[in-house]
């Protein structure tokens, strides 16, 4: 008979929400319809330059909005500044606009979710001074946040979510990136009412760009199953997910890529973050504090960086701790019975760097432009200190010394 302790721990809450989910070749054209369904006349779609200035992209996402389309807001940058997300956020009040169609990175991802929590508030200037002095967007109670419709046409992961990150300034000109403070926005009004996975859209992106990206949203499937939060349904999605993306992802940096690959690499990345961001708890964890230690100062793509330290990561991680190693073996399809341990573990890391060797990613820190061992201390500190190093599997408390013994080690 189970005691009261030993059923209190297997138990398991999953509050989510999300939006609805399309997926195909020419999805894009649903757009407007998805808008009609939910009551919404106009959108402002939100996006940033390249993006905006791209007719592969720019062509069907218009042409799916059809005369609900209110105009193009082409400002998102990778910093994403509060400035402009403030900029958009009063563009949606002076013209009346409905919802925000959000194109592109998640650069613009997140800038559309910053647009969205200020337009939640009467005083969109006092919101955004604010949300400096609070460290970030609040989501306010004068009005329901501006609906978002999600069309990414990268492969990070930074969708399906209710979170966005934020650089808190409203004049960053000729300020040291390094010095504006981050901030974040979460709400669970901030999930997308709708997301609309086009692989035509996929198809226009960069192949450099398309590669890293997808390397930040498979590690999101890893991370899910170490989580300290991790459940039964996060488990279920993010082994999936590492399964299609692992063998998905083999025709990305082809210059054709196969449809079928395509479309497992899209559905895989889908998967990895629908149980990642759910209100009041995010599921990424130590990879990702580690790929935000290089956010500042160094012109290297999130991707790119979890593509190098991933692997090592995960080595210090089965160091340490389990690392739930045996359901990660299993989702790579290397799971051996009469492996030790020890092997268990290599053949998980082996199966990490496989994908970012098949994606194309540089396998060494020394290939990142700028960087240097010396800078390693600062960076080891910017990692330690990361929001995210308190989602680490537990039991794993890295110190500075063993964060710069990652980095060493990547080197």
């Amino acid at each position: 008979m189970s005691t009261d302790s030993e059923r209190s721990e297997r138990q398991f809450a999953f509050d989510y929400d999300p939006g609805e989910l399309r997926c195909g070749r020419g999805s894009a054209a649903d757009i407007g319809e998805l808008l009609a369904d939910r009551d919404l006349d106009s959108a402002l779609v939100v996006t940033g330059s390249n993006v905006g200035a791209n007719r592969d992209v720019m062509d069907p996402v218009e042409a799916g909005l059809g005369d609900r389309l209110a105009g193009v807001f082409d400002e998102t940058t990778p910093e994403k500044y509060l400035k402009t997300g403030l900029a958009g956020a009063r563009r949606v009040r002076e013209e009346g606009i409905d919802a925000v169609v959000a194109v592109g990175s998640g650069s613009s991802l997140d800038v559309a979710k910053v647009i969205s929590a200020l337009s939640s508030h009467d005083d969109l200037d006092a919101a955004a001074e604010r949300s400096i002095d609070e460290g970030g967007v609040p989501v306010g109670s004068d009005r329901d946040p501006a609906p978002i419709v999600a069309v990414p046409t990268t492969l990070a992961g930074a969708d399906l979510s209710v979170i966005a990150g934020v650089s808190l300034s409203l004049s960053p000109e000729g300020v040291p990136e390094r010095e504006i403070p981050n901030g974040s926005v979460s709400d669970r009004r901030l999930m997308p009412t709708a997301l609309v996975y086009d692989l035509a859209l996929f198809e226009t992106t960069p192949k450099g760009v398309l590669c890293a990206s997808a390397m930040n949203g498979f590690d999101k499937a890893v991370e899910c199953l170490y989580s300290p939060y991790s459940t039964p349904i996060t488990d279920g999605t993010a082994m999936r997910a590492l399964a299609l993306m692992q063998s998905g992802f083999e025709t990305l940096p082809d210059a054709e890529m196969d449809e079928e690959q395509l479309y497992d690499a899209v559905a895989g990345i889908v998967l990895a973050q629908y149980g990642i961001s759910t209100p009041g708890t995010y599921r990424a964890s130590i990879v990702h504090a580690f790929g935000h230690g290089f956010s500042h100062d160094y012109e290297a793509h999130q991707g790119t960086v979890h593509g190098i330290l991933a692997p090592h990561v995960l080595r210090y991680v089965f160091d340490e701790v389990d690392g739930r190693r045996d359901l990660l073996a299993e989702a790579f399809g290397v799971a051996d019975d009469g492996a030790t341990d020890e092997e268990l573990a290599e053949n998980v890391i082996d199966a990490v760097a496989g994908v970012s060797d098949d994606l194309g990613l540089p396998s060494n820190l020394r290939e990142i432009d700028g960087l240097t061992q010396a800078d390693f201390p600062d960076v080891a500190e910017e990692i330690r200190d990361d929001g995210l190093m308190g989602a680490a599997p537990e039991g794993l408390d890295p110190t500075a010394e063993d964060i710069v013994g990652v980095l060493e080690a990547a080197w």
